[in-house]
């Protein structure tokens, strides 16, 4: 036992006490703070599925606040997008309709193929109400995406895509947009280049170009609609998409009713279709649609999906952006 030194009636030993209790009783507050934000999290990409964000006439908004490297955007990823930046692998097989189909490799028109994207967005600066998501956020994005052939003793690297750039996105109420200035570059795999490529003609295109494209979406609780388009603003010279520039993306998205499932994570069933026309390829459309199952966390900050895949449209990668493709599969998809 240590001796203070003084009577325990002396003023600074009560004094010492109560700034000890003080202290105690701060750090069990503190404690216990994580625990109730955890509860109160809200993913504002996701804002119309909680009660929480119809503000009642005594809890108001309040004014916009400026955060610093803000943890959820207010922009929900597309679902049905194959280069929306997130994390995804999927298996496809695919049906090439075209005659030459060279990224088949020799195998004929259906290959087995693995296709698997890297990204995500990083805020760096939002508007927002602190007890809602109306308000706006500047981030920065990157991704990767890249296809494997299956159906090659090496699981030949056929093509890999890079993109990078700011975007800003913005919420109000049920409307939400998405504005994105980026650069995309694609590059031939060695592997399809040293095995087929090279010995059937196949000459390696500098694909690099920016691209300018803007977002706007409506959404309710199990439903959701949006419309975009965008222009190539910069590009290579071989080939010149700068001089056909102009792209059309439109989709939908249905949410089904959640089921809780082991420890408060959560199941509900989604679906998504996504359209594009471009003007490259003299505005013929391309589908791409998909269905399955989301998996929640308990904070609804990490989700899971598995979705079976069917896409009839161009290659959405790569020089041979003009093939036209059929295929159908499966895809795991992770958003964070």
């Amino acid at each position: 036992m240590i001796a203070l030194g003084w009577p325990a009636s002396h003023p600074a030993a009560i004094l010492l006490a109560a700034m000890l209790v003080e202290s105690a009783g701060a750090a069990a507050l503190g404690a216990e703070r994580p625990l109730e934000s955890a509860s109160e999290y809200l993913d504002c990409r996701y804002s119309t599925d909680s009660p929480s964000v119809q503000s009642s006439a005594e809890d108001t908004p309040g004014p916009a606040e400026s955060v610093l490297l803000p943890d959820n955007d207010v922009f929900r990823p597309l679902l049905a997008d194959q280069r929306e930046a997130r994390f995804y692998a999927d298996y496809r097989l695919i049906r090439f309709k075209n005659s030459s189909n060279v990224l088949s490799e020799g195998q004929g028109r259906y290959i087995n193929a693995a296709l698997v994207g890297f990204g995500g967005a990083f805020g760096i600066w939002g508007m927002r109400h602190p007890r809602g998501c109306d308000g706006l956020q500047v981030s920065v994005f990157g991704a990767v995406f890249a296809q494997f052939n299956l159906d090659t003793p090496s699981f030949d690297l056929l093509n890999a895509d890079y993109l990078v750039g700011p975007e800003l996105t913005f919420r109000r109420g049920r409307w939400s947009g998405r504005v994105r200035f980026y650069h995309q570059s694609s590059h031939l795999g060695d592997e399809f280049l040293l095995n087929y490529g090279i010995a059937h003609g196949v000459q390696r295109q500098d694909l690099s170009f920016e691209i300018a494209d803007a977002f706007v979406s409506v959404e309710h609780t199990w439903w959701r609609l949006y419309l975009g388009a965008g222009l190539v603003v910069l590009s290579s010279s071989q080939p010149d998409l700068a001089s056909v520039p102009a792209f059309l993306q439109w989709g939908f998205e249905l949410r089904g009713p959640v089921w809780a499932w082991l420890n408060k994570t959560s199941l509900r069933p989604v679906a998504g279709g996504n359209f594009s026309s471009v003007q490259a390829t003299s505005w013929t459309p391309s589908a791409s649609v998909n269905a399955g199952l989301e998996w929640a966390s308990p904070r609804d900050a990490h989700r899971a999906r598995v979705l079976i895949e069917y896409q009839r449209a161009s290659m959405p990668f790569s020089q041979f952006f003009f093939e036209r493709t059929q295929n159908f599969g499966a895809q795991l998809q992770f958003e964070f």
